[in-house]
C-alpha cells in the first residue's frame, strides 16, 4: 500500500466501521432520494436534474468518499473495502425510521447498489443510470488523452479535458460548454480514488436482487459503456430482479441525466414519486 496517498490521521478500521464525513448537496422535501455520483465526478454530475427533483422529494446529492468535498481514504482500499466504507457513511445520513430512495450513475450505479442491499427494506426504489458493477470483458478501448502527459500545460489539460469528456461523456460536442469544461477541471482534480477498481466488479444485478426494491436501469443509446449491448446488460440484472423496468433514451451519450435531462427528470419522478 502506498503510504503517501494515506491522509493525515488516516484509520481504516474507525472508516470501515464508522463510514467518513460526505459533503451533501441537499435540496426539497418529502421522500428522500440519494443520487449518487459517477467516476471522476462529484454532485455535479446531477447539475441538471437536483433543481428538479427537489418539487417532489428531499435531494441529497453525495459526494463520494475520496471525491468532491468528501473526505479522503486511502487509496489502496480494495474495492469490498471501499464499498464498506461508502455504506457506513452513508448510514450517517439515514435516520433509524427513515426510508428513501437511491439513483446512480455509472460508478455511483455500483456504489448505489452495494448500498441498497445493505440497507434492504428501507431503501423503496432504485434508479441506476449507464450504471458500473459488470464484469464483462472485450469492450473497444476508447481514445483517452492521459492527464499525466498534460497536466503541465494548462490549454492542452483544458483539451484532454474535453476530448475524454466527449469519448466517454457525452455524444455532442453541442454538449461540451465552458461551465462543463470548469466543471470536470474541478471535479478531476479533487478525485483521489481509482473508481474503475469498484465498476468493474460483478456486484450489481446480485446487490439489486438482495436489495428486494423496485429497480429501474435507464440507458443513453449511443453509452460506449453499454458493451456488448443494453439488452445483454439488462438481461443480467433480469436473472436477479423481478420488478424491473428499462428505458432507453434516443440521442443520448453515457451522461443521460445531463443531455437527456428532461427525459430523466421525468422517467425517475414518475419512477419514485409512488415508491
Amino acid at each position: 500500500m502506498d503510504q503517501k496517498r494515506i491522509p493525515d490521521g488516516w484509520d481504516k478500521e474507525k472508516a470501515l466501521a464508522e463510514g467518513v464525513r460526505l459533503n451533501v448537496k441537499r435540496k426539497g422535501s418529502g421522500h428522500p432520494i440519494f443520487l449518487f455520483h459517477g467516476g471522476m465526478g462529484s454532485w455535479t454530475h446531477w447539475i441538471r436534474n437536483i433543481d428538479v427533483l427537489a418539487e417532489h422529494f428531499e435531494v441529497r446529492a453525495v459526494d463520494a468518499p475520496s471525491y468532491g468535498g468528501s473526505e479522503q481514504v486511502d487509496y489502496g482500499l480494495t474495492p469490498q473495502e471501499y464499498l464498506q466504507v461508502y455504506v457506513a457513511s452513508i448510514a450517517k445520513l439515514v435516520a433509524d425510521d427513515e426510508s428513501f430512495s437511491i439513483a446512480g450513475f455509472s460508478f455511483g450505479g455500483a456504489c448505489g447498489s452495494a448500498i441498497a442491499a445493505n440497507f434492504g427494506s428501507k431503501v423503496r426504489a432504485v434508479t441506476v443510470i449507464g450504471p458500473g458493477g459488470f464484469s464483462i470483458k472485450g469492450r473497444p478501448r476508447l481514445d483517452f488523452i492521459r492527464y499525466g502527459d498534460v497536466k503541465q500545460d494548462p490549454e492542452a489539460y483544458r483539451d484532454a479535458l474535453g476530448h475524454n469528456l466527449l469519448q466517454l461523456m457525452l455524444k455532442h460536442r453541442s454538449s461540451l460548454s465552458e461551465e462543463v469544461l470548469d466543471m470536470q477541471h474541478d471535479n478531476v482534480g479533487r478525485a483521489r480514488f481509482n473508481s474503475r477498481n469498484v465498476s468493474a466488479q460483478p456486484i450489481l444485478p446480485e446487490n439489486l436482487g438482495k436489495a428486494g426494491c423496485r429497480v429501474q436501469l435507464i440507458y443513453g443509446d449511443s453509452d460506449p459503456t453499454a458493451f456488448p449491448s443494453i439488452e445483454y446488460r439488462a438481461n443480467l440484472i433480469r436473472e436477479h430482479v423481478s420488478d424491473f423496468r428499462l428505458n432507453v433514451l434516443p440521442d443520448v451519450g453515457h451522461w443521460a441525466m445531463f443531455e437527456g435531462a428532461d427525459d430523466v427528470n421525468r422517467l425517475i419522478i414518475d419512477f419514485h414519486k409512488d415508491a
